[in-house]
């Protein structure tokens, strides 16, 4: 069944669109890492002292 030249370029429009909007967080936030010079990955994380109560 061939399909409307119309339909397929809404679809792959639709389907560029959907993959845009998935990808623009990542996206931000590693420009967000290249501008502010950040490099949350490279720190290490605090250990929280062991409180040992007694019964």
């Amino acid at each position: 069944m061939k399909m409307e030249p119309r339909i397929a370029r809404r679809i792959v429009r639709n389907a560029l669109l959907s993959v845009f909007i998935y990808a623009l967080p990542v996206l931000l936030m590693l420009a967000t890492f290249y501008f502010t010079g950040q490099r949350p990955w490279e720190k290490k994380a605090k250990q929280k002292p062991l409180i040992v109560t007694k019964k």
